[in-house]
């Protein structure tokens, strides 16, 4: 459940600050995520998807939550974050960049 993570083949360093803390339930938000290489440079003009859901109910996120902004020094901004119930839940970030693509899986017990 950390906030940060290493993408699977180790691309990247992801983390997420949610705008709201804690997260909450039944209620939109935003994030902002920061990518950054496995050196610590931060990673600007890359192109992130987000999707996700409850594993163990078998239903994806309850929105299409995207990247409404970039700020710059690896940060972007993603609106449409909603979680409706408690449990455990997964946030998936697909990342293409100059510096290649990758994924990083996000796992909340809310």
């Amino acid at each position: 459940t950390s906030r940060t993570r290493a993408s699977k083949a180790g691309t990247f360093v992801v983390s997420y600050e949610p705008a709201v803390s804690p997260i909450p339930k039944r209620q939109l938000h935003a994030w902002t995520v920061d990518v950054r290489t496995r050196d610590g440079r931060p990673v600007d003009g890359a192109l992130v998807k987000v999707g996700g859901g409850m594993p163990d109910h078998g239903h994806g996120l309850p929105t299409q939550p995207t990247v409404s902004s970039a700020q710059g020094n690896g940060r972007y901004v993603v609106e449409g974050m909603k979680f409706n119930m408690g449990g455990y839940w997964v946030v998936d970030l697909d990342i293409a960049a100059p510096e290649g693509r990758d994924d990083v899986r996000f796992e909340l017990n809310l």
